[in-house]
């Protein structure tokens, strides 16, 4: 009989010791389910619970497949699963074994909100892991564009979260589009010892010292003077009626249709280049848990306890195949076995042209019920990449 490794047994068994680690006290119900939920959903590639059931194989296919589909539903609607509750646990986790490839310490965060066509609006904050994101903190509102989703209480009550994530050996870093140009945000990340730095409105008004006049000039962020090709900075401006005091940077080097105007509270001259790293973190997150990923823009509207448990697993799946992947570029003395194409040469450069889900996923795939021995971890240990 030939030997088949990495099963559905297999890895529902690894995804129930994580989760037996990261919460003793789980319920029976969950412990007996939500393994092989995390695996169905892996292997269907999709959020869809008739997908899911349809992936779901051995002792599941005893029971017809309209059961097993009501079984997810019915688990997704679980008023004893408690969805934010569960994400904290996940997350608290892995971030506890978090291991940055270099002495540099600086940690990149992103936050930003998502639309589920019109039934949901989810606002997310991410970390950004090589040139992706992972979610740290969320939490799910019914409706496109839920006024609630956008309260700076909430986005306040996010970072506050993210920011006791972290020991103090870590320097985080903020970034968010114009969207959150809020000064009450710049003045919070700045109580809590963070950097932030944010895109910001360029009709926001602005006082500043004309160094050849000698005296303070009133206008608009649009009005300072800015040439192309050049970085502008103007430490220490005071803008908004509240005239708050922080420092600006223009650059018109990207090519955009607008020049990036800048608010931070630290370096200056770094402010570009940490804004930089806002793109391609939170939306591959977004763009992996749809289309890219597993459709989730098919499920659906259902209840919003629904929607949230639904999501805090899928945020789960996508967490753990970038962890997956992230192993993967970390530990490649330990997949010699595995031929997985995520790099490519350009002018003997090494440029990487799969993503750490996209490897993560890949490399799952190429596992699950292999004939030779492959290493596929459930420790959620994450590494920098």
């Amino acid at each position: 009989m030939i030997k088949v490794y990495n099963t559905q047994e297999d890895i529902s068994s690894g995804f129930r010791k994580f989760l037996k680690i990261i919460d003793k006290n789980i319920r029976k119900t969950q412990i007996n389910f939500l393994p092989y939920l995390l695996f169905g959903i892996i292997s269907a590639e999709s959020i869809v619970p008739s997908d899911i059931a349809k992936s779901l194989k051995d002792k599941f296919t005893r029971v017809q497949l309209d059961s097993v589909k009501k079984r997810i539903k019915r688990f997704f609607s679980n008023k004893y699963f408690e969805p934010y509750n569960f994400y904290d646990k996940v997350i608290k986790y892995v971030i506890s074994t978090y291991k940055k490839k270099h002495a540099d310490k600086r940690v990149h965060i992103m936050f930003d909100h998502m639309f589920s066509h019109s039934n949901y609006t989810v606002f997310m904050i991410s970390m950004r892991i090589g040139k992706q994101g992972i979610p740290l903190w969320f939490r799910c509102f019914e409706g496109k564009s839920c006024p609630d989703a956008f309260k700076e209480t909430l986005i306040k009550e996010g970072i506050t979260y993210v920011s006791n994530l972290f020991t103090e050996d870590f320097e985080l870093i903020f970034l968010a589009d114009r969207w959150f140009n809020s000064t009450g945000l710049m003045d919070h990340i700045d109580s809590l010892g963070h950097t932030y730095v944010l895109r910001m409105k360029q009709n926001i008004k602005v006082v500043y010292l004309d160094k050849k006049e000698n005296h303070e000039i009133r206008k608009t962020l649009a009005e300072l003077p800015r040439y192309k090709y050049r970085v502008m900075k103007y430490p220490n401006i005071k803008i908004t009626e509240e005239e708050y005091e922080t420092n600006i940077v223009i650059s018109d080097y990207v090519d955009t249709t607008e020049p990036w105007v800048l608010a931070t509270n630290k370096n200056l001259n770094r402010a570009i280049r940490d804004y930089s790293y806002r793109f391609g973190g939170i939306e591959s997150i977004f763009k992996n848990q749809k289309s890219n990923g597993f459709f989730m823009e098919s499920t659906v509207k259902a209840k919003l306890k629904y929607f949230e448990s639904m999501y805090a697993i899928l945020c789960t799946v996508t967490l753990y195949l970038t962890i997956l992947g992230a192993d993967f570029a970390k530990n490649t003395k330990s997949y010699t076995n595995v031929k997985i194409s995520t790099h490519t040469n350009s002018h003997g450069k090494k440029i990487r042209i799969m993503s750490l889900f996209k490897t993560g996923l890949t490399l799952f795939q190429i596992a699950f019920n292999s004939q030779k021995y492959i290493r596929l971890p459930f420790h959620f240990t994450l590494y920098d990449s």
